[in-house]
């Protein structure tokens, strides 16, 4: 069995870098997924020069910051796009908008000259039902893999229940005991963090973080999941 501790928000604030270099370094942590275009982006890539086991994919974003391109349909009056509860409520966008802008998001990815190891999205914007179809042709485009997804021969299941108050490396012990001999790759979303004032004022999901990175770098969290046989990895090791 696979698992993949996937970091989203690389890219956000420097304090969530920092956190998921170290979640890398010193954790089971392999892959992350990078939001472009977003203040700490720069800093995300001298945090992911120093960590070459860390395999960074895209973080989409429809919820947060400004467009890359003129996307009308997505934005508000402000020109940030929608934020989450709007973005979910409405049903009418522009495909040809969407289309773009993920072309752009994922085109400045690449100009970073990292290897883009899948795509995700900021809130699961991607699996809203009118952008789906549109974000799953675009990425296709890309041979890469699409968080949920994943359309190959290898059994796959994505867990977003290592969230919220009440974290412990049980918990997350428990989750990877629920799907052993279920699944051949287990995707886990994670938000390994050092809090900053960025991080404060740009999330409501801010002071957990602190507790993941101390869970994902639990030396009993490594050491039952060697017992287990169980190979942490990224969606660059599990191709073919």
């Amino acid at each position: 069995m696979h698992v993949i501790f996937n970091a989203d928000d690389f890219g956000l604030t420097p304090g969530i870098n920092l956190g998921i270099g170290q979640a890398c370094q010193y954790g089971v942590v392999r892959s992350t997924t990078m939001m472009v275009g977003m203040a700490a982006e720069q800093h995300a890539l001298q945090v992911a020069s120093n960590q070459p086991s860390l395999a960074v994919g895209l973080h989409l974003r429809f919820t947060t910051g400004t467009p890359l391109t003129p996307a009308t349909s997505v934005v508000g009056n402000d020109g940030c796009f929608l934020a989450k509860e709007t973005f979910w409520q409405t049903q009418i966008f522009k495909e040809q908008e969407i289309a773009d802008e993920v072309i752009a998001q994922v085109e400045r990815f690449l100009a970073t000259g990292l290897p883009l190891s899948h795509v995700d999205s900021h809130h699961h914007a991607h699996m809203h039902p009118k952008l789906l179809p549109v974000i799953e042709e675009v990425v296709a485009g890309y041979q890469v893999p699409l968080r949920g997804c994943l359309k190959n021969k290898k059994d796959y299941v994505f867990s977003q229940n290592f969230y919220g108050e009440s974290l412990s490396v049980d918990q997350l012990l428990a989750i990877i005991r629920h799907y052993r001999g279920q699944c051949e790759v287990l995707e886990i979303m994670c938000h390994p963090a050092y809090i900053d004032q960025p991080l404060l004022e740009s999330s409501g999901y801010a002071l957990p973080r602190a507790m993941e990175l101390e869970i994902l770098t639990d030396a009993r969290l490594r050491e039952s999941l060697e017992q287990w046989g169980v190979t942490v990895g990224n969606f660059l090791s599990i191709k073919g």
